[in-house]
């Protein structure tokens, strides 16, 4: 189980209750945090997050940046146990990907700004 985040910070019903968050939830949001933040850049776990300046600048075919990206996402959720992503859309102009994210049987798609804007 994990705490819900939203905007950067601790989510909170209007209650004041902390939300937390299980299943597929859980491991979008981890999966989420894997993709939007760059590799190396948190301090405590220098392994977490994902390399797009591994992405080569010379593709053009949008199946190969598709490609390309879904190997990176999957390489930095990896950890995740039980959870399978997949990369359905690409909009390399907004720098937006949608992704399909499955744990157990589970499945929920999400779009995601690869520069960390959730």
């Amino acid at each position: 189980m994990d705490v819900r985040i939203e905007a950067g910070d601790v989510y909170q019903d209007v209650s004041g209750r902390t939300s937390f968050l299980t299943g597929v939830w859980e491991a979008a949001q981890r999966v989420l945090f894997a993709v939007t933040t760059a590799k190396g850049s948190f301090i405590y776990n220098r392994s977490l997050g994902t390399d797009y300046g591994a992405l080569s600048g010379a593709v053009t075919d949008s199946t190969a940046l598709r490609d390309q990206l879904e190997m990176l996402i999957r390489e930095a959720a990896a950890g995740i146990e039980g959870t399978r992503i997949a990369v359905t859309a690409v909009d390399s102009t907004r720098s937006r990907v949608g992704l399909c994210i499955t744990h157990g049987a589970e499945t929920i798609n999400t779009e995601v700004d690869l520069y960390g804007n959730l």
